[in-house]
């Protein structure tokens, strides 16, 4: 089994949300460490919910900071997010540096006061003995990340230190897959890789063509035309920018026409325009 679905298990098991902070690149090498993209954030209706609000995905990366630098010490501990959800963090250490963090919870202590403005399901109820089994799986969890990291390490050993080109485009591209919709910056993708952020810069401008902010803007100017595409009865303009990384509707108008030439509105209008065509096409055949 891997990481992935050991994950979904525990999620199962525990009635909790299961999701990693990683920064060794292992995880995008390894398959046995390689998660779904939703695995890489908190994912809970109420966390997404929340992102969705103005300066809610800040306000998440900025906890996420402070989060990173707590587990820094090596030692597990719990805390509330800034909405009131209760999130238990596994740092996993490895060669002495900090290489995941495993965050298990979206929970509520019982009568917790929660955010005013959710009409949906709540999050589940944290008990003492839900708090202990959480701890427990935790440290399973970070073990079997710890072991899979050695046999990384030793593969590394075997191969070499040298890297090419092409693996620092791959891991740019696998860390702008899984943080696009945040805000991702090109310093953190070289810290985790150990290198100069400048080297790394030059590197992927050669190899892709684009810089990072280009490489960046398209992954998430590709995910905004798929919701316009197939979601815009579903969510707001608004909804689909922030969904995609941009927290200002008006900035993600700004950029969304000069990729394309036209407002989200106006992709809408086309895209329906070219369906009825096809539609009427199938119909005259």
């Amino acid at each position: 089994m891997n990481l992935q679905k050991a994950i979904r298990q525990l999620e199962l098991k525990l009635g909790t949300v299961i999701d990693l902070e990683v920064l060794h690149p292992a995880f995008a090498e390894m398959p046995e460490l390689q998660l779904a993209p939703d695995q890489y954030h908190h994912h809970g209706d109420f966390c997404r919910w929340a992102k969705k609000q103005p300066g809610g995905i800040n306000a998440c990366a900025a906890n996420k900071a402070r989060s990173r630098k707590v587990a820094l010490r090596g030692r597990p501990f719990w805390g509330f997010c800034p909405k009131g959800v209760w999130d238990y963090a596994q740092p996993v250490l490895f060669d002495g540096e900090l290489a995941a963090v495993i965050y298990l919870g979206y929970l509520l202590p019982p009568g917790h006061e929660f955010a005013p403005g959710w009409n949906g399901r709540r999050p589940g109820e944290l008990s003492r003995e839900r708090r202990r089994e959480i701890g427990s799986y935790a440290d399973f969890l970070a073990t079997y990340v710890r072991l899979e990291l050695e046999c990384y390490r030793e593969s590394v050993t075997g191969r070499g230190k040298k890297r090419d080109d092409s693996y620092y485009l791959d891991q740019c591209r696998h860390f702008i897959e899984r943080s696009y919709h945040q805000n991702p910056a090109l310093s953190d993708l070289a810290e985790i890789l150990h290198v100069n952020v400048n080297y790394l810069g030059g590197v992927i401008r050669r190899v892709a063509g684009k810089g990072f902010r280009e490489l960046l803007a398209d992954r998430r100017l590709q995910e905004a035309e798929h919701l316009l595409e197939h979601f815009h009865g579903k969510y707001s303009i608004g909804e689909i920018g922030r969904k995609c990384g941009f927290p200002d509707s008006n900035y993600f108008c700004t950029v969304f026409r000069k990729r394309t030439g036209l407002s989200p509105r106006e992709f809408i209008r086309r895209h329906e325009a070219d369906e009825s065509e096809s539609e009427r096409n199938g119909d005259d055949g």
